[in-house]
């Protein structure tokens, strides 16, 4: 091949190159363009600018944490990051789940706990009786349109037979596509796979939760609990883990079964034992009266779901928020349906803030919203997750070496009695993408707005930078923003 011949066709191959990589970057643009419709950086709500610093308070608190042996801050502690690490099941709560399991084939009973797991997570919303008359009506109407109403010319027998049989037509397709639910009954094998399966996954959601509120509010130990829904007691042993020693558990499940395997975990597994492993602890069946009974933190993890109708989901938020001296905490599943039941208690408690004839139960979002305005999110149609670390339980087949990071999503509230603190609402992360020298942040505005925002290391201060490379989905971004960011709450 001549010299000429080959300097032509490297020619040739550097212009295919650049043409591959101009509209690849043009394809970017695009499909960046396409994104920004839904985190505007040029609307009125844009409040986090090159301009915004960072809260003076949060700059001495960095200062006063030493550097790195790089010289710099210590930003990954800054107060907004809620740090996401495996949460272990406490050791002596292992020993007795080991012991309680003893006489199960463990093994076995993972593949039962995969079909409970599997079947929390795709559980819907019971569906209202005006949806269902709603959707035999649609169904009707179609059946009609295909083969035409009933003749005019039947009577009597005929006639009801004809009626009868429109009426199985269109129950065996209202089957086809309505969810049949019902409410969970827990007996004693289902409860011990419910404690095998699912307890890691509660506790380290609980633990994060209240990981949150500790972290915000350090000032903040619950003297009482209450936990509706308690199950196996696995909020017990998060606050436990937390806050130590707190002066009386009120624990509420209808489920005798959960009761008594809750109660023997705070035993070592062993029946006869009249010590309990953490002290002011009450198991009932029945929810107490809201009237005469205050908490100072008042927890349910999904419970809303198990409500058949929508008016006993918003009375049992209502009573809940009642008896919360303090702190609501509110759980669901990581799914569509979740975020529906956890939204549904926002915008309910949200118009309780503003009742006047409500004053004692005026409050605020406390997470993961920094704003008492409607979710953003729901307009768009997307839902808002939060993740977890989940540190798989020590007593299935699996190796430690196996052991996958397990990731698992969920939707939550926490609301708190009395108004916001401006001074600390910061704007919520919800998703980051760190790059080189620069950082995208969308973010939950307190204002109610949605940003998309680009933190870059050269035109932004450096405490924003080095706190934007820090945060992850979640945590807080530590800002000073403007009197616009704060709307008028509870009026």
């Amino acid at each position: 091949m001549s010299a000429s011949l080959r300097h032509t066709l490297f020619l040739g191959f550097q212009r295919n190159r650049f043409i591959e990589k101009y509209t690849c970057c043009i394809q970017n643009f695009v499909i960046n363009m396409s994104h920004l419709k839904m985190y505007s950086t040029d609307s009125p709500g844009n409040i986090v600018t090159k301009h915004t610093k960072v809260s003076p308070e949060v700059v001495t608190l960095l200062e006063q944490n030493g550097t790195t042996k790089s010289g710099e801050l210590r930003y990954r502690s800054h107060p907004g990051t809620i740090r996401r690490n495996r949460s272990q099941l406490p050791s002596r709560l292992i020993k007795a789940i080991k012991i309680l399991l003893e006489k199960y084939p463990v093994k076995s009973m993972e593949a039962e706990t995969e079909k409970l797991n599997h079947y929390l997570q795709h559980r819907q919303i019971p569906v209202s009786n005006r949806e269902l008359t709603e959707k035999a009506r649609e169904i009707e109407a179609k059946i009609v349109a295909k083969e035409g109403e009933i003749p005019d010319d039947l009577y009597g027998l005929d006639l009801e037979n004809a009626r009868d049989a429109m009426k199985k037509k269109v129950f065996t397709r209202l089957k086809k596509i309505v969810y049949h639910w019902k409410p969970i009954q827990y007996d004693a094998f289902s409860s011990y796979i419910y404690l095998l399966g699912c307890m890691a996954i509660d506790y380290s959601i609980l633990l994060q939760c209240f990981t949150e509120i500790s972290k915000r509010d350090s000032n903040f130990k619950p003297m009482s609990v209450y936990n509706f829904g308690s199950k196996v007691g696995t909020a017990i042993w998060a606050a436990d883990k937390l806050w130590g020693a707190i002066g009386e558990y009120y624990c509420v499940d209808n489920s005798v079964h959960m009761n008594t395997i809750a109660q023997l975990l705070l035993q070592d597994a062993n029946e006869q034992s009249q010590v309990f492993s953490i002290k002011g602890v009450h198991f009932r069946l029945n929810e107490p009266s809201p009237k005469n009974n205050k908490f100072s933190l008042v927890v349910s993890a999904n419970m809303l779901i198990e409500e058949p109708t929508y008016q006993d989901r918003l009375q049992l938020v209502h009573n809940l928020w009642e008896m919360a001296d303090n702190y609501l905490v509110l759980v669901e599943n990581g799914t569509g349906a979740g975020f529906t039941l956890i939204n549904e208690a926002r915008d309910y408690l949200t118009q309780v803030f503003t009742d006047p004839s409500e004053e004692k139960l005026h409050g605020h979002i406390f997470a993961p919203c920094p704003h008492n305005k409607p979710c953003p999110r729901v307009s768009q149609n997307t839902h808002c997750f939060t993740e977890c670390i989940v540190n798989e339980p020590i007593w299935t087949s699996v190796t430690d070496k196996e052991k996958p990071r397990q990731l698992t999503k969920y939707s939550y509230l926490i609301v708190k009695k009395g108004a916001r603190n401006k001074a600390e609402c910061y704007p919520r992360v919800l998703q980051e993408n760190r790059a080189h020298k620069h950082t995208h942040l969308h973010l939950c505005l307190p204002c109610g707005q949605l940003q998309r925002t680009v933190v870059n290391k050269n035109k932004f201060d450096k405490h924003v930078y080095g706190c934007a490379r820090s945060v992850a989905c979640g945590d807080l971004l530590p800002v000073v923003l403007s009197d616009e960011a704060f709307p008028i709450e509870n009026q």
